[in-house]
């Protein structure tokens, strides 16, 4: 029963962080510059445009948690608590 449990909470885990690196928003490439284009009759050039750098990778937000807890508020959670409780006697009971 044990091992159930830690097996349950490690999946849980692993949910929940595969789902936090999917929310990363991916790295984007950068753009080369473009050349100046020349002037046409009649009309001026167009000015070169300048190459735009490339942003990194944003992670996923620790302030807002991934979608684990959608789960934990529907009560999908694997939390399982058993009492037991048993009264023996042993020998006779005194009267």
């Amino acid at each position: 029963m044990h091992k159930l449990i830690s097996l349950a909470v490690a999946a849980a885990f692993a949910a929940a962080t595969s789902l936090a690196f999917a929310q990363a928003t991916p790295a984007t490439p950068a753009t080369p510059a473009t050349p100046a284009a020349p002037a046409k009759g009649g009309q001026a050039a167009t000015p070169a445009t300048p190459a735009t750098a490339a942003t990194p990778a944003t992670p996923a937000s620790a302030e807002k948690p991934a979608d684990a807890t959608k789960a934990q508020a529907k009560g999908k959670t694997k939390t399982k608590t058993k009492t037991k409780t048993k009264t023996k006697t042993k020998g006779k009971a005194k009267e």
